[in-house]
């Protein structure tokens, strides 16, 4: 998926190309993966799976608050990976309700040096039966690293969290279907400005998600294992 070549001048170039889609059907409302060549139906999607590490008072407030969380959350992925990313230009894209979140976002210098290779990209475990969506996959040119990035915005007074699990998940579906080394994961925090605006969490090492992913699954079948 990348490329390194010499110019003329000795300097080394960074050639990246775009990760073409996998053929997966994706039915948004009642959010379920098809393999498209056989019709496999995902039973289950990486959301799923980690739930089973969560305790049962974090759920309860998942729940209570999603009609605070998912618009919002909805609405900063949508503007920064199907359209900023893809060229529109900021000044378009300002005037909605979660702007105090979504210009700290956009300003951000990491999208200086970043380019892209895929967006809302879909990946399965067939073997597991598993569906997943990963934000944002690409290049950072400033630090020639290919970079595997998930999205969380914070509600006002929220608390970062580990997305380990999540990520080694994704990880794990693209070194099965495209043999992919991503350098390292990162997690971009997407605040309101007056809580700091976005940031990004620690580098977070591609063998440590992998493991949290691994971890995740055992408990999870472990769970749902008929003994």
């Amino acid at each position: 998926m990348r490329t390194q070549s010499k110019t003329r001048g000795g300097i080394v170039k960074t050639k990246i190309n775009k990760l073409k889609p996998l053929p997966i059907e994706f039915d948004q409302p009642a959010h379920r993966y098809t393999w498209a060549p056989t019709g496999q139906r995902l039973t289950f999607s990486v959301t799923k799976i980690l739930r089973a590490s969560k305790n049962k008072r974090m759920l309860t407030t998942f729940e209570k608050t999603k009609h605070v969380w998912q618009p919002r959350g909805d609405d900063i992925h949508y503007r920064l990976l199907e359209q900023f990313l893809h060229g529109v230009p900021l000044e378009d894209l300002v005037g909605g309700p979660y702007d105090d979140w979504l210009i700290p976002l956009l300003e951000y210098p990491l999208w200086q040096t970043f380019e892209v290779m895929a967006t809302e990209y879909r990946v399965c475990d067939l073997k597991r039966n598993i569906g997943g969506s990963l934000d944002l996959l690409g290049y950072d040119h400033g630090t020639d690293r290919m970079v595997l990035l998930d999205l969380k915005t914070l509600g006002r007074n929220s608390k970062q969290y580990s997305t380990d699990g999540q990520m080694g998940g994704y990880l794990s579906m693209l070194i099965d279907h495209h043999k992919l080394v991503v350098d390292e994961c990162l997690t971009m925090w997407s605040a309101h400005k007056d809580d700091g605006g976005a940031h990004l969490g620690e580098v977070q090492p591609p063998d440590r998600c992998l493991q949290a992913w691994e971890d995740a699954y055992d408990l999870w079948r472990k769970l749902h294992t008929p003994l």
